[in-house]
């Protein structure tokens, strides 16, 4: 979704599901972490490529990741 901050513009991407959450936040964004069999760079990949990284996430009610890139 194209967003505007005064004279920055950018784009924020929301992306959330409804599985089991993550236990450890923490561990989960370092690189090689992984529960699923992946690299393991998915999520510390994300946080590394964006101006601003919020991730939520609730045992058992699920996830909810927000990412925002300006234009520079």
């Amino acid at each position: 979704m194209p967003i505007a901050d005064g004279r920055r513009k950018g784009v924020r991407a929301t992306f959330s599901d409804q599985g089991p959450g993550i236990e450890d936040i923490e561990l989960a964004l370092r690189d090689g972490y992984s529960t699923g069999g992946s690299l393991g760079l998915g999520l510390p990949g994300a946080q590394r490529l964006s101006d601003e990284f919020h991730i939520d996430s609730v045992l058992g009610r699920g996830t909810r990741v927000v990412i925002v890139r300006w234009k520079r």
